[in-house]
C-alpha cells in the first residue's frame, strides 16, 4: 500500500515486540517508523527530529502515555510543534475517551494492532 505522503511516525512502547509490529505495519503501509521505548525519550526525540504523528503506548512504567501527552501539552504552550497522537491500549478505551481526548489524544487503537484499524486510523488524521 503506498499512502499519498508518507508519514514519519514516532512509536513509543516499552515492548519491544510491540514496538516491531508497529514499524512492521507502518513500513507495509508506506510510512516510515522511528522507535522511542518510554515517552521520555520519545519527547527528547522530538526535540530532534521532525514527525507527522505519533503511536503512544498508554501504560509505559517509565514516563507512561498521560506523561508523554502532558510533555506534548507543555511544548504547545511554549509555542514548538506538536502532532496527532494516537493512543494504544490493551484496553479498549471507549468509556474514557472523552479523558483521553481532553488530555491530547487524537484517536485510539487496541493491542493487537491490526494493519486495517491502523490504515483508517492514520487516514483520518
Amino acid at each position: 500500500m503506498q499512502p499519498e505522503r508518507p508519514l514519519r511516525v514516532l512509536v513509543t512502547d516499552d515492548d519491544p515486540i510491540q514496538l516491531r509490529i508497529a514499524a512492521r505495519l507502518l513500513r507495509e503501509l508506506g510510512h516510515s517508523g522511528a522507535l522511542a521505548n518510554n515517552g521520555q525519550i520519545a519527547l527528547d526525540m522530538l526535540e530532534r527530529l521532525p514527525f507527522d504523528l505519533m503511536l503512544l503506548d498508554l501504560n509505559m512504567p517509565v514516563h507512561d502515555g498521560l506523561a508523554t501527552l502532558a510533555g506534548l501539552r507543555q511544548r504547545r504552550e511554549r509555542g514548538q510543534a506538536t502532532l496527532p497522537v494516537i493512543l494504544v491500549s490493551g484496553n479498549d478505551l471507549a468509556d474514557n475517551w472523552a479523558y483521553y481526548r481532553d488530555a491530547g489524544a487524537s484517536a485510539y487503537l487496541v493491542k493487537p494492532l491490526d494493519i486495517k484499524d491502523l490504515a483508517a486510523a492514520l487516514q483520518r488524521l
